[in-house]
Parts: structure tokens; C-alpha cells; sequence
């Protein structure tokens, strides 16, 4: 087949002069009345390195587009950092992506900042390994790496030797659907990294222990397969980790054991998993953590310092942890007894959210001895928030303790499934004693919702961002669901 005829000199001329109007139409920067702004040209009044900076945070598509906007733009996205995304934006054709990307790696001279590849098909795998080893890539500082779905089955790949050869310069990474490989080096370090997010892949024992994350700052895993023994390897090269979310992960079963061995800048430690371990989480040393879930059907036992508790923690001053504001508990029951151990370990919280699963038989009553008082309930326990209210007797009891004995209560949330008529609702007031609380301020609400009991921890979109000081309150305590 004869190639395609070169472009006349008359074509090429047509779209010169196309172009060259567009340059023409540009206003000057001083154009219009000092003063008043109109008619100035703000976008190409800017530097050329401010608007490179502007183009690598456009999607990709818009920002390879201006290069036609005029004569001025046209070298300045092969000049800006490159941002490849290449999702459904990119095309909806995975065939028509693949074409893209090589195209754009091709075109693009580097630096990346961003390459974000996910759920493609793992017969590009060769293709994706030359990408990967392109150099427009270099300096690469965010990767998303992951297969499609398909690469779920035991025959599942590994992550392409080539992606980890930016291991110095990565600061975010988001991996799925693949599995590390064992590692050339005996060790792998990532100097810059600070956020690591992992889901549906194999971590072995031997990778675990060759990866090292010095600086990092926020771990998501998410349906990963790891052993116990992995994950504290993997741990225990993180000095800097503030925020740890463990979901839904395989492999921690039997004895397995979550272990924070000397976490100094841990604020957060999220193991948010239903009805998957660890069985036993032991927290050595932790000394800024603020905000812990405690899931009993997954996680059996606690062990803080050298204490173990399970549903009545023996309290001494090891088992104090003074800094733990947020504090929320999946309780079978719900147990007034365990609750109140835990309540004693955490003297300064703050806020308390509770998932119960009623268990018939329960009893909650207990005295609270003003002798031996508890700190967070006399001067710091503002809000409550009961999840799966049934206000049944178990319930009524458990919830009047709070009522009656926590001093500083601002707010107690009864999150139900009850049609709350008023018939029903003045029986409630009544058997729980409302006009007699300890809190002259409480106020009391009773909310409906239809969701299962553990939809909250599918969104997650604040629990690493340390600004949003409570990720909780949308779930528990703003939104009816």
C-alpha cells in the first residue's frame, strides 16, 4: 500500500495562517483603562513557568489542548511537567488509550510529576513495561499502577520491575491488583514517599521485609494479603507513619498479630475490618495517638504496653493512653462492662461511637462509684453517638449510664432502625431518664437510617487528612442516612 501523499504547500500554508490569526487575536496584557481590569489578559500576562505549573494540574486531554490556543502556548506543554492520566477521561476505548499513551510519552520530553495507569488489561503487559522505562518519565513523583479485575485469579501479575525504578523520587503511590515481586536488591528504599495506598495485592514475607518507607506518612491497605509477620516488617521501617488504615486484609487469621512497636508520630490507627483480624493488636508504644477503632468481632484482644484486654481490661498507669480523643467500638451486646474499661484507658476522650449488635440476655447495669471516678466522663466526654438503638432494656441501660454520669455530655445520637413514633419516642425519654442527666446541656436526637451497620467505613475520603480533626462526624453524628 502506497503511503499517504505529503500535504500540499497550499494546505500547510492554510494552516499557518489559521494559526497565526489566532496569535493576532491575543490582546496585549496593558490593553484596556488602568484600574478597572477590563479587557486585561490575565492567563498570558503570567510567566511561562507559572503557566507550565498550571498545565501539569489540568487533566491530561485539556492539557495537551493548548497547544493550539496561540503561537506563545505551543512549546510550553512539552515544557511543563508531565500529568498523564490515563483513565476513562483519557478515552473510553482502552484500545484508543493505549494508543494515546504511547503517543504522549512519545511527544512529551519529561519530567513527570503524575502517571496514573489503572485497569488495564494485563495483555499490555510488555507495552506497559516500555512505558514504564521511557524516559519522559523521569523524576516521576505520583504513580497509580494497577491491572483490571481480571488479575484477581492466583495467576495474577506483579508489579513491572520497571515501576520501581522510581523508588527515589515517588511521593505518592497507589497500587491494586498485582502483587510485589521478590526483590532484586535486599533492600528497596523510598526516601521521598509519604502516601502509600494498596489494594487487592500480595505482599510475601520476603518482599515485606526488603521495602522500606522512612518518610511515610499516611498507609491504606485495603483487601491486601499479607501475613502478620509481613505487616510488622513492613512497619517497622515506617519512623514517620501518622495515619494507618487496614481494611478488609487477608492473612491475619489464627494468632496473627497487628504490632505498633514504637510509632512516635501515629495520630491515627484505623483497622477497620468486620469480620477479618488481626485477632490481636498490640500497641507498645504510640505516644500522639488520637483516634482508634476497636472491632470485636474481627480483633478479640488488645494488648497496650504489656497489659492484655479482652472484655474487662485490667487499668494501670501502662495501659493509660492519654492522648486518644476519638474512640469508636463495635460492641456485641452492647457491653456496658468492656466499654467502660476502655473508657478508663482513654482518660481525655473526647467522642465515643459505639456499633452494637444486640445479644439477648445482656445485662447493663452497673453502678457508677463516685469514689473511683472516671476522668473522661467527669471533664471531657462531649458527644456519643449509639449505633443500631433498638431501646430495648440491654439498650436503656447502657445509654442511661451516659446519661446520668457523664458530666460534660453535649450530645448523645441515637442512630435507629425504630419507626420513632411519638408514642415510642416518649417511652424512651421516659425509661432513660433524660431529666435527670448529669449534663444540664445534653441535648438528645433520635435518627433514623436504612444503611447496613458498616456502609460508614467504605468512605474514607478524610481519614488521612489530619486537618479534618474528626473523619467520623459525617458517618455518626451530621448526616442521617
Amino acid at each position: 500500500m502506497d503511503a499517504p501523499a505529503p500535504p500540499s504547500p497550499a494546505a500547510h500554508n492554510l494552516k499557518k495562517r489559521k494559526l497565526d490569526r489566532l496569535d493576532e487575536q491575543e490582546p496585549p496584557p496593558e490593553s484596556g483603562r488602568a484600574g478597572d481590569g477590563v479587557g486585561l489578559d490575565f492567563i498570558n500576562a503570567l510567566p511561562d513557568d507559572l503557566l507550565c505549573t498550571i498545565i501539569s494540574l489540568l487533566p491530561t486531554k485539556d492539557g495537551a489542548r493548548t497547544q493550539v490556543l496561540a503561537r506563545r502556548w505551543r512549546p510550553l506543554w512539552r515544557s511543563a511537567p508531565l500529568n498523564l492520566v490515563a483513565d476513562y477521561s483519557l478515552s473510553l476505548q482502552e484500545r484508543k488509550r493505549v494508543i494515546y499513551i504511547s503517543k504522549i510519552l512519545a511527544d512529551h520530553p519529561g519530567p513527570a510529576l503524575r502517571l496514573s495507569l489503572p485497569c488495564l488489561h494485563e495483555r499490555y503487559r510488555d507495552k506497559i513495561d516500555g512505558w514504564l522505562r521511557s524516559q519522559a518519565l523521569t523524576d516521576l513523583q505520583e504513580l497509580c499502577f494497577g491491572y483490571g479485575p481480571e488479575a484477581t485469579a492466583p495467576e495474577a501479575p506483579s508489579i513491572p520491575q520497571s515501576a520501581l525504578r522510581f523508588a527515589p523520587t515517588l511521593r505518592v503511590a497507589r497500587i491494586s491488583y498485582c502483587y510485589f515481586p521478590k526483590l532484586p536488591a535486599k533492600s528497596l528504599n523510598f526516601p521521598l514517599l509519604k502516601q502509600l495506598s494498596m489494594y487487592k495485592v500480595t505482599i510475601s514475607d520476603l518482599s515485606a521485609s526488603s521495602l522500606n518507607f522512612p518518610h511515610l506518612r499516611q498507609l491504606t491497605t485495603h483487601e491486601v494479603t499479607i501475613s502478620g509477620h509481613a505487616l510488622h516488617s513492613l512497619l517497622s521501617g515506617c519512623f514517620s507513619l501518622e495515619s494507618l488504615l487496614l481494611k478488609d486484609n487477608v492473612g491475619f487469621s489464627g494468632c496473627h498479630e497487628l504490632i505498633i512497636e514504637d510509632a512516635s508520630c501515629l495520630e491515627r490507627l484505623l483497622p477497620l475490618s468486620p469480620d477479618y483480624g488481626p485477632s490481636t493488636v498490640q500497641i507498645i508504644r504510640a505516644p500522639k495517638l488520637q483516634m482508634t477503632v476497636l472491632l470485636s468481632n474481627g480483633t478479640s484482644k488488645l494488648h497496650i504496653g504489656t497489659t492484655g484486654f479482652q472484655e474487662m481490661p485490667a487499668i494501670n498507669v501502662t495501659t493509660i493512653m492519654q492522648t486518644v480523643k476519638f474512640l469508636v467500638i463495635d460492641s456485641v451486646g452492647p457491653d456496658l462492662n468492656a466499654v467502660i474499661g476502655f473508657l478508663k484507658c482513654c482518660p481525655c476522650l473526647e467522642r465515643l461511637y459505639i456499633i452494637s449488635h444486640l445479644r439477648k440476655g445482656m445485662k447493663n447495669v452497673r453502678k457508677y462509684d463516685t469514689l473511683d471516678p472516671i476522668e473522661c466522663l467527669t471533664l471531657h466526654l462531649k458527644s456519643v453517638v449509639l449505633q443500631n438503638y433498638w431501646g430495648n432494656k440491654p439498650d436503656v441501660d447502657f445509654a442511661k449510664f451516659f446519661i446520668l454520669n457523664a458530666m460534660v455530655l453535649e450530645q448523645m445520637i441515637f442512630r435507629t432502625l425504630n419507626s420513632c413514633n411519638d408514642k415510642w419516642m416518649s417511652d424512651q425519654h421516659r425509661r432513660l431518664q433524660m431529666d435527670n442527666r448529669a449534663s444540664l446541656d445534653a441535648r438528645f436526637e433520635f435518627k433514623r437510617y436504612f444503611c447496613r451497620d458498616w456502609a460508614w467505613f467504605h468512605d474514607n475520603k478524610h481519614t488521612h487528612d489530619l486537618s479534618v480533626a474528626n473523619p467520623f462526624a459525617d458517618r455518626f453524628e451530621n448526616t442521617i442516612l
